[in-house]
């Protein structure tokens, strides 16, 4: 299900509310400082932007831009491997945490840290698969539709 920009702008509003550790009440009464209503869901897209900006006066740090992680630090014998789970994931437009859920169903690892050389071969493995998978669907889109 696809969120619209309203229920993405109130979902921020929640992030912040949690990050800030402002309980409800108090919650509710900026809501209404800033608004004059005491609920989100009440709220116009620009009152939602407003009570954002509030947030972010507060101290909440609201980052649009979405963050594909940091690669994970390993022996040099496994950087090269590294590098190669980093373009394929950078490739795919994927998340580091993608890898690291590959790990944890394959290896039951809980970091890419903890692999081993081969069980990272099967990783790099695992990504290639998922590109050509993702490449071929694409393929066979565009010719149905030719």
């Amino acid at each position: 299900m696809k969120q619209t920009g309203r229920s993405k702008l109130i979902a921020v509003i929640h992030v912040g509310k949690k990050e800030l550790g402002l309980d409800d009440e108090t919650y509710r009464d900026m809501l209404e400082h800033v608004t004059g209503k005491r609920s989100a869901k009440d709220l116009k897209i620009d009152e939602l932007n407003k009570v954002i900006r509030e947030l972010e006066q507060k101290g909440f740090k609201h980052e649009s831009k979405r963050s594909f992680g940091s690669k994970p630090d390993v022996a040099s014998q496994k950087e090269p491997l590294m590098g190669k789970i980093e373009a394929l994931l950078a490739d795919q437009k994927l998340h580091w945490n993608y890898a690291k859920a590959i790990a944890k169903q394959m290896f039951n690892k809980e970091a890419l840290e903890f692999c081993t050389k081969k069980e990272l071969y099967r990783i790099v493995a695992a990504l290639e698969y998922k590109k050509k998978r993702t490449q071929d669907g694409a393929r066979r889109t565009t010719r149905q539709t030719t």
